[in-house]
């Protein structure tokens, strides 16, 4: 879930356009935008609050009695739908369609969506209207049907979020595998086949793995098959775990906390804060 959870986002053309508020011409099309979103507000009775601080128009279509707002490193379960003013649809995330964001992959969408989604708590849902420079500004995506420094309509609804450890839970629950072993480190083994009777793996065992490593939205970031040192860290350390942790000829489903994966500052395509899924087989071992 790019995610949580990014890779998805990406391939919806949510992410920004690369580029900080240039002032001047932004600043102009922003003012233009918000004369446009009022008169529209005004001229449709449709009872719209303005966020002086952004520009933004928004009401919330169902609202929650003392809401929880969502703060730190979670994923969100989201839907949402993004259209011109005058209606054309460029987006269309249902509930079913089971949309994960994670909150660590912010600065990679416009400003807008994330402003949106933080001003929703969970069960809530709204409209907001944007000006252009918090979306795509001169720049929208080539398959849009979108003008440069048009105004966007943003519906979006904020069903759940959850913690590292819940969102794991619930995506053991949705791809149905079996319930996982628990590693003194944390590390989730889900393991696939019924377990060798011997090939215990130490520290020092030099063993061949094939694998394939995914975001929790299943998409593939990586596969292949190598050759690895236990505990010589030349792995990340939620992997050396989950294959201490198996057996010659063994197959199984290692679900890594990002904390034991690639930390803080992620590394390429992967970014920080990302739990990660891997299936594994541990082909042989040659010492």
């Amino acid at each position: 879930m790019k995610n949580v959870i990014i890779t998805a986002l990406v391939a919806l053309g949510l992410t920004s356009c690369g580029k900080n508020f240039i002032e001047n011409e932004d600043q102009k099309y922003l003012d233009l935008n918000r004369e446009e979103i009022r008169a529209f507000n005004e001229a449709n009775s449709l009872g719209l609050e303005e966020n002086v601080a952004t520009g933004i128009f928004f009401k919330k279509l169902v609202e929650v009695e003392s809401p929880v707002y969502p703060e730190g490193d979670v994923t969100l379960h989201i839907a949402f739908k993004l259209s011109t003013l005058d209606g054309k649809e460029l987006i269309n995330v249902t509930a079913e369609d089971s949309s994960f964001f994670a909150a660590s992959s912010s600065s990679s969408v416009f400003q807008g969506f994330v402003i949106a989604l933080s001003s929703l708590g969970e069960g809530e849902k709204g409209i907001f209207y944007l000006p252009s420079p918090l979306v795509y500004g001169a720049n929208p995506p080539d398959n849009f049907p979108l003008d440069p420094w048009e105004v966007t309509v943003l519906e979006m609804e904020n069903i759940k979020f959850y913690g590292e450890e819940d969102f794991i839970d619930l995506f053991i629950s949705m791809n149905n595998l079996a319930s996982p072993e628990v590693t003194d480190k944390g590390v989730r083994i889900v393991r696939n086949d019924d377990r060798p009777a011997d090939g215990d793996l130490v520290v020092g065992d030099v063993v061949k793995v094939k694998y394939k490593g995914y975001f929790l939205n299943k998409t593939t970031f990586d596969e292949g098959e190598f050759e690895v040192s236990l505990g010589s860290g030349s792995v990340i350390p939620g992997f050396d775990d989950g294959l201490l942790n198996m057996r010659v000829g063994e197959k199984a489903t290692l679900i890594i906390p990002w904390s034991l994966g690639y930390g803080e500052a992620g590394s390429g395509s992967i970014p920080g804060k990302t739990t990660l899924a891997f299936d594994v087989e541990v082909v042989s071992k040659s010492n």
